[in-house]
């Protein structure tokens, strides 16, 4: 295991990467051999700890900050604009590495949950309160939320919060799990496995309800063709698309298999920008 390494033009090597035998954890530069299938909640990286749908998000923030400073930025280790910047994440996912790297990398961090038994964190929000998000009213330059959205019944005023927290130019990445084409409720009986329950399961049209809250939505997809490979995963999910390609951003098959992001039609997210 190597961390920060560089990258080879040896094309054996190159081949290797290309098929996702090796991959470099875009959060704090590990390279290293994959031991597991590319779904979305394998690939950890044995240095971090990040695992791949979390490695797509910190490939939305360095795509947010090369679109701001139009520098190629590659490592969240590596990235000294995020000195300046104040980042809350919901729901976390975290070794001692990965803990020491984002405080180490942030001017703050701050990690939220409304159930700590499940995901221990700094503070409890409930999302859903202004009274507990009030103390972080327009100060926060990045928010995290990851698979949360679909736990929360009134999920509208979730995003509304998300929103008010942001600080001016803030960036929102959101994630849920999309299996679907569209919105639909969830049984009453359906939880994940840390307990909590599931109200919502929600299609890409979700990118509208964003739309009322943020300005400047996008969508990150694996690919353009929307292939279905996965058994899980409805053949119509990404027809809303097709009609909102503009808004797409692609993350490309060498990106996805380079940084070790998941399999294509589970590799995806939301960067929403304050309104």
């Amino acid at each position: 295991m190597t961390r920060i390494p560089k990258i080879e033009t040896n094309p054996q090597i190159l081949g290797n990467y290309s098929e996702g035998v090796f991959i470099i954890c875009n959060f704090c530069g590990t390279l290293f051999r994959r031991t597991s299938g590319f779904h979305s909640e394998s690939l950890e990286c044995p240095f971090c700890g990040a695992i791949a749908r979390e490695r797509v998000i910190y490939q939305c923030i360095l795509y947010e900050l090369n679109r701001r400073f139009s520098k190629p930025l590659l490592f969240f280790i590596q990235t000294g604009e995020l000195k300046n910047l104040r980042m809350l994440e919901c729901s976390p996912r975290f070794n001692d590495h990965r803990k020491a790297i984002l405080h180490d990398t942030m001017l703050q961090y701050i990690s939220t949950d409304f159930d700590r038994s499940g995901h221990p964190a700094d503070i409890q929000l409930d999302l859903t309160d202004f009274h507990d998000i009030e103390p972080y009213q327009n100060s926060l330059d990045i928010i995290i939320c990851p698979h949360v959205l679909e736990h929360i019944l009134e999920y509208n005023k979730a995003l509304k919060n998300l929103n008010l927290m942001l600080a001016p130019a803030g960036i929102l990445i959101l994630q849920v799990p999309i299996l679907q084409n569209g919105y639909s409720i969830a049984s009453e009986t359906e939880f994940h496995a840390d307990n909590t329950r599931v109200f919502h399961h929600f299609g890409f049209d979700l990118l509208f309800d964003l739309d009322k809250a943020f300005t400047n939505v996008k969508v990150v997809v694996g690919t353009l063709d929307f292939q279905i490979t996965s058994p899980e995963i409805q053949p119509d999910k990404y027809e809303i698309l097709l009609n909102h390609r503009e808004r797409c951003i692609v993350l490309g098959e060498q990106q996805i298999k380079l940084f070790g992001l998941g399999i294509p039609d589970l590799c995806e997210a939301f960067i929403a920008n304050k309104k």
